[in-house]
């Protein structure tokens, strides 16, 4: 039976405006070599493809998100397609629930 270990990465990043956040959680990603990346307390409303690639290395090239309220909340969850496919089982205000299938398995 072969294994194989993900990294993921959790981070309260207590609000993604601004450059200098962008470069640093850009910078953190890449050298944590996550496969999977949740940043929780976003503080943003909204997010798209070219928002995202400000701050989110293209390897992680599917997302999902809950809008923050106000000043409060807002999970983003962004991952590699070419090793997860990832669909949304639940989201709530302050929550969202992924399930995760790898592709390299599905490839086989």
């Amino acid at each position: 039976m072969s294994t194989r270990n993900w990294n993921v990465l959790c981070w309260n990043i207590r609000g993604i405006n601004g450059n200098k956040k962008w470069d640093a959680v850009r910078d953190k990603i890449n050298e944590s070599g996550c496969s999977i990346v949740c940043l929780q307390k976003t503080k943003h409303e909204n997010f798209d493809t070219p928002f995202i690639r400000q701050f989110i290395p293209k390897c992680l090239d599917k997302y999902e998100f809950v809008p923050s309220i106000g000043a409060s909340g807002g999970i983003l969850v962004a991952w590699n397609s070419n090793l997860f496919s990832g669909q949304v089982l639940d989201s709530q205000q302050f929550g969202i629930t992924l399930e995760f299938t790898s592709t390299l398995s599905l490839q086989k």
